[in-house]
């Protein structure tokens, strides 16, 4: 019986862990917020910026995601990888988006 007991706790520890930042299909994923620094800006698009920690980041490769339309103040989860390269707007950290979903809060 005692077994069974720690099986069961032991169970639960790894749901809990395997199942946190797991958001509509994107592993370990963050919460973001759209930015959009397109207007009257000619090397600004669209940039992210975490919820948890305040960065921002401009993603690479956002048209690789066109099934998503970008508005500024969109609520998202966001899976991305930093990369080497330059900033164009000079904003946050130059990232690759491995996944991008929305989310309502």
């Amino acid at each position: 019986m005692r077994i069974a007991g720690i099986i069961g706790m032991f169970a639960v520890v790894v749901i809990a862990f395997s199942s946190c930042k797991r958001n509509n299909g994107c592993s370990w994923s963050e919460k973001a917020i759209v930015e959009d620094w397109s207007e009257g800006n000619d090397t600004c698009g669209i940039v992210f910026r975490l919820v948890e920690s305040g960065e921002k980041v401009e993603p690479t490769n956002l048209a690789s995601f066109s099934n998503l339309t970008y508005e500024h103040g969109d609520l998202v989860w966001l899976s991305h990888k930093k990369v080497s390269g330059a900033s164009t707007c000079g904003l946050g950290e130059v990232v690759k988006i491995r996944c991008i979903a929305e989310r309502e809060f």
